[in-house]
């Protein structure tokens, strides 16, 4: 539950997808790209590609653990989607609490609109800086404890500090990636494991 990048800064709302598509393209920025046959977890809002799995999408195919727990569809596409989507969103959990808990502790991160851009920028990097040190050092910290279980929802506003993940056009010409089917081959081969087992 540490952040392991942060490229802060961008003027106005900026689609997360698009500063992902320029983070992978801008090699100065040293964005950690995952090692050879290893690949990130992302969210629904951004391709599939080499070394970024994305869940199964599409009409009647849940994504995250909530629409799991209260049956937000009666069917889906098929068994295989479902159950991958499932252990999937359990992994992606995982980032949303961690936004949690820090949105929780730095009340600060609410009232952002009235800062300078600089100050805003600096104010995310030493929270996220803050955090990561808190977690790895503070074994009893009770705002990690109460996220550790599966279920936390975040007491705050989730959106504070976020932005919004409906663009998820990527310029794929300009970002380094093998063929989509070969992705999506492996991603059936993970869901395939996953059933069988």
């Amino acid at each position: 539950m540490c952040f392991t990048f942060a490229w802060a800064g961008w003027k106005g709302a900026a689609h997360d997808s698009r500063i992902f598509g320029e983070a992978l393209r801008r090699l100065e920025l040293n964005f950690p790209r995952p090692i050879e046959n290893k690949y990130y977890l992302v969210d629904a809002g951004y391709p599939h590609m080499k070394g970024y799995m994305a869940p199964y999408k599409g009409d009647n195919v849940r994504y995250h653990l909530a629409q799991f727990r209260r049956g937000a569809t009666r069917q889906l596409r098929e068994p295989r989607a479902r159950k991958f989507n499932y252990l999937y969103s359990s992994c992606r959990n995982i980032v949303e609490r961690t936004f949690g808990v820090w949105k929780a502790r730095w009340s600060i991160l609410r009232d952002m609109p009235f800062y300078h851009i600089d100050t805003q920028r600096d104010i995310v990097l030493a929270t996220m800086a803050i955090h990561n040190y808190i977690r790895k050092k503070c074994n009893m910290d009770d705002t990690f404890r109460a996220v550790e279980n599966e279920r936390y929802v975040p007491s705050v506003d989730p959106d504070v500090g976020t932005s919004l993940r409906a663009n998820n056009n990527i310029n794929a010409k300009n970002v380094e990636e093998q063929s989509d089917l070969v992705w999506m081959g492996l991603r059936d081969l993970i869901a395939n494991e996953i059933c069988e087992a």
